[in-house]
């Protein structure tokens, strides 16, 4: 669970250094950072599950994995939502303004174009599909490493 604080904490620290620095990177972009992110997140607590017992098994391997899998959606959601409350306020009303325009342009009511977004753009809205996209990819890397460490790795210890 540590380690999976402290990468959450790194990948925190990555994201907000690069909006001051003025490098922001979409949601997607940064994705790749996540999936790395959650493949050391399950590396390190299925190591951490066999260093504690060397004859655990399977189930126990892929249950701490996707425990620290966990923590870290959690984590990284819950400053997600205060990263667009707080650091950058501004990013979901100038994205929504370009959405609109491209939608007037296309010829849409701009009312009832603006209405959609404002509901769906938020950050909460934002945190909850980062939340459950992470919690996804964390539960295939869960599985993933988990076979890896119970059917390979394990024998190197």
């Amino acid at each position: 669970m540590r380690t999976a604080f402290l990468i959450a904490l790194a990948a925190m620290a990555l994201r907000a250094g690069l909006h001051l620095a003025g490098r922001p990177l979409e949601g997607t972009t940064f994705m790749l950072v996540h999936l790395l992110a959650l493949v050391l997140v399950a590396y390190f607590a299925t190591a951490g599950v066999l260093r504690d017992d060397r004859s655990a098994g399977f189930p126990s391997l892929m249950r701490g994995a996707f425990r620290s899998a966990a923590v870290y959606a959690l984590l990284f959601s819950v400053f997600i939502w205060a990263f667009y409350r707080g650091l950058d306020p501004g990013y979901f009303p100038d994205r929504i303004d370009r959405m609109v325009e491209m939608a007037v342009a296309e010829g849409q009511p701009e009312e009832v174009v603006r209405q959609r977004l404002e509901a769906f753009f938020t950050p909460f809205n934002y945190a909850s599909m980062t939340f459950f996209a992470l919690l996804a990819a964390g539960a295939v890397n869960a599985l993933l490493v988990s076979v890896l460490q119970h059917r390979f790795l394990r024998r190197l210890r």
